[in-house]
């Protein structure tokens, strides 16, 4: 029942996709941590939600924009479905605002596909992952997903592999400036520590290892029918599900090294891990199994946060 409700991408989708989100969220801000609420601080938490709801229409758009998917709301469910699955994330407004331009970037290098303003778009990509950088030092590692776009669409003009350095050098000539003039080396220290662990007190728990195993698990099974049928696929949507597929493995590499005590950077995965498991289920004949991977993700949120 699901499977079919989903397999649309009508308003009423989306509109129960933001109800479910939304709960999740304010039960995390109001049941799962003790705040200390003013005004300031409920006006930062309804602003970083909204940058959630943001997101998930965003991730929608890409999919849509690009078809990675068949017209199914799957890919949208299923961004919300992982980040349900870790509510600490709500509680880290600087890693949803550092995905949030991950996702920005993505957009446009996805969109490189088109071969239509290309330079513009590889720019747009990385200036949006430095800024990603500001919020979240690690995400600066997704700049070589931008170098593997140029080389997944294969295109030949050798400037298009200088142009992320002029966003670099762009963003960092800003950043000397701020400093000079109104900060020092230690705002620069505390801003990019790129400290690196692989053990935090988070990943040893149940509600955190469960869901991982889970996304773990269907992300490598949707990623092997991927490959199987990859040769079936159009060119282009190829190409694009190439680079989703990069874009997972560097986004779980930040995962794995990355030194953040909650381990809330496991939501740079979310984005690929849902095109491919949206992929793999619309490949699905067994509507049984269908329905019972899209029910093992919707219950899980639930069962973890009242268990």
């Amino acid at each position: 029942m699901i499977s079919s409700f989903f397999n649309g991408a009508k308003p009423i989708n989306f509109l129960l996709i933001v109800l479910y989100v939304g709960f999740f969220y304010w039960i995390t801000q109001f049941y799962l941590y003790d705040t200390v609420w003013t005004g300031g601080e409920l006006l930062s938490r309804f602003f970083t939600f909204l940058v959630v709801v943001f997101s998930v229409f965003l991730v929608n758009f890409i999919i849509r924009k690009n078809t990675l998917c068949e017209g199914n709301a799957y890919g949208a469910l299923l961004f919300v479905l992982f980040l349900c699955a870790f509510p600490q994330i709500f509680r880290s407004p600087e890693i949803i605002m550092a995905n949030l331009f991950v996702l920005l970037a993505l957009r446009r290098m996805i969109s490189i596909r088109s071969l239509i303003q290309i330079k513009q778009k590889i720019f747009d990509a990385a200036l949006w992952i430095c800024v990603a950088g500001l919020f979240y030092e690690w995400t600066l590692v997704f700049l070589v997903v931008v170098f593997a776009a140029v080389l997944v669409y294969r295109i030949g003009d050798y400037r298009n592999w200088l142009v992320p350095f002029v966003a670099v050098f762009v963003v960092g000539l800003l950043l000397v400036t701020y400093v000079a003039w109104c900060s020092d080396m230690a705002w620069v220290r505390q801003t990019f520590p790129f400290s690196v662990s692989f053990y935090s007190a988070r990943t040893t728990t149940a509600g955190f290892v469960i869901p991982l195993v889970l996304i773990a698990l269907f992300s490598f099974m949707s990623l092997a029918v991927f490959l199987a049928n990859y040769k079936s696929k159009p060119s282009a949507l190829q190409s694009s599900l190439l680079l989703v597929v990069i874009t997972l493995l560097v986004a779980s590499g930040i995962a794995a090294i990355s030194n953040n005590r909650e381990s809330d950077e496991v939501v740079f995965t979310f984005f690929p891990a849902a095109v491919l498991m949206a992929n793999y289920l619309q490949l699905l004949t067994r509507k049984w199994w269908k329905e019972f991977v899209l029910w093992v993700f919707v219950a899980l949120p639930v069962i973890l946060l009242f268990v």
